[in-house]
């Protein structure tokens, strides 16, 4: 059995391996679903937002539910971003109310850009002993818009996001991704709830973006 196990382990190694070597170093794709805990904090260590996240990567759809045990906090985050279409959701289910913004700026970390650059590929831990050590890439990158750029490691077998930074003339952010799973278990979470339904339009300046919702 343990010969078994390490047989595989090293068959999904090469596989990863060769993976990597035909990938040219070109950014990597998220799975089709992704879900797990989300960190932001700031680069001056004050925690702005804790809680699961989930996403899928075809429809570029993003739900983040703030823990509501996290921090000091009179209200929670709930939103739901439809990258694509260019809007942004926030939730209040306790009251059934709900914001409704557009986003002009459609750029996140949960997916790492085209123009991306590959930083490095490095051991997290041990590369030698099993199960002692996580093989991340490094991106990184500018958000010229924002006046801003970005680092992000994402798992080198897998592209699933480990941590990653924002650097920007308002703000300098802090992500980091626990127990990140390759499925979803309730899809209709990037379903918007009726009561949003007919709520107008918020207009938003057209640097408006991901970045914007963690504050202090």
């Amino acid at each position: 059995m343990m010969n078994t196990v390490k047989l595989l382990c090293v068959v999904f190694s090469c596989l990863c391996a060769v993976a990597w070597a035909s990938s040219n170093r070109q950014p990597c794709h998220s799975p089709p679903l992704t879900s797990g805990t989300m960190k932001v904090v700031s680069t001056g260590g004050h925690d702005l937002a804790s809680g699961e996240f989930s996403y899928d990567s075809k429809a570029n759809k993003f739900r983040f539910v703030e823990d509501t045990a996290h921090a000091n906090k009179t209200s929670h985050m709930d939103v739901l971003v439809h990258f694509e279409e260019g809007v942004l959701y926030e939730i209040d289910s306790k009251n059934e109310s709900c914001k409704k913004e557009t986003l002009q700026f459609r750029k996140h970390l949960m997916e790492i850009p085209p123009d991306a650059t590959h930083e490095s590929e490095i051991y997290m831990g041990s590369p030698s002993i099993t199960e002692q050590g996580l093989r991340v890439r490094v991106w990184n990158g500018k958000l010229p818009e924002l006046h801003a750029h970005y680092s992000l490691s994402t798992t080198s077998c897998g592209c699933l996001p480990v941590s990653g930074s924002y650097y920007g003339d308002k703000k300098d952010l802090l992500f980091s991704f626990f127990g990140v799973e390759t499925e979803v278990d309730d899809p209709q979470v990037f379903v918007p709830p009726a009561y949003c339904e007919a709520v107008a339009f918020e207009e938003a300046p057209d640097d408006h973006s991901f970045f914007d919702l963690f504050h202090d």
